[in-house]
């Protein structure tokens, strides 16, 4: 669905959902279903050449029928940890009526801007001055990334779902996105200042350069905030 004020959010919602583990990542019908009809199809060609085959067709038929009854009873049921399970839910939601409609105003106004700084990090570390800096790049997208899971959960989610009091979440809520914005504004400040850095000796090593430019110190602050700093 088009979203006119929560694009960078579903963009996010979009990612986070294919990041999931294969099995978190749909619900019990849909692996069912998927199930069901891949031994459908197996068991008809292979009917007359294995004897497994008349079996395959049995067991298919089966799964297809529990697929049907768990898209009528999957929503009284927890399928999966509940923080995969809101997730698939947004992404639901992005599909179906768009998040424009599923998220009440004040908090999509607050996850959309929030989500800016998460598309900022991620354009900003496709510039060409990143390019040989692979590790740091990865440890910037982790850390961008699960912090604005991290907000998305604790602004949609219920306590099932952020493992927090209201007032604890409020608080850690708070602290990711001062968190989130500030990692975005040492990225940009890095990639500025690799623009001034020596290029041919800079690109031809891919050496850290936290030790020659200043900027950098902060940026591996901000992911030590976030807890993705390099360890040792």
């Amino acid at each position: 669905m088009p979203a006119a004020r929560s694009r960078c959010l579903s963009a996010f919602v979009a990612i986070a959902r294919q990041d999931l583990p294969l099995l978190l990542r749909y619900e019990a019908s849909h692996i069912l279903g998927i199930g069901g009809v891949a031994l459908l199809i197996l068991g008809f060609f292979t009917d007359s050449l294995f004897r497994y085959g008349g079996t395959m067709v049995s067991v298919g038929w089966t799964l297809l029928g529990l697929s049907f009854l768990a898209s009528l009873t999957q929503t009284r049921f927890v399928y999966g940890q509940s923080r995969s399970r809101l997730i698939r839910q947004l992404d639901e939601a992005r599909r179906n009526i768009g998040l424009d409609e599923a998220i009440l105003p004040e908090s999509l106004e607050f996850l959309e801007s929030t989500a800016q700084q998460w598309e900022r990090i991620e354009h900003a570390v496709q510039a060409h001055g990143w390019r040989e800096q692979e590790e740091l790049k990865s440890r910037i997208d982790a850390a961008a990334h699960k912090a604005m899971e991290e907000i998305v959960i604790l602004e949609c989610g219920s306590t099932a779902e952020s493992g927090m009091s209201d007032d604890q979440a409020e608080e850690y809520l708070n602290q990711a996105v001062t968190d989130l914005r500030w990692l975005a504004d040492q990225v940009d400040a890095a990639s500025s200042a690799m623009t001034t850095y020596p290029r041919e000796e800079f690109e031809s090593n891919g050496a850290d350069p936290s030790d020659v430019l200043p900027p950098f110190a902060l940026l591996y602050e901000a992911l030590e905030r976030l807890g993705q700093a390099k360890k040792g």
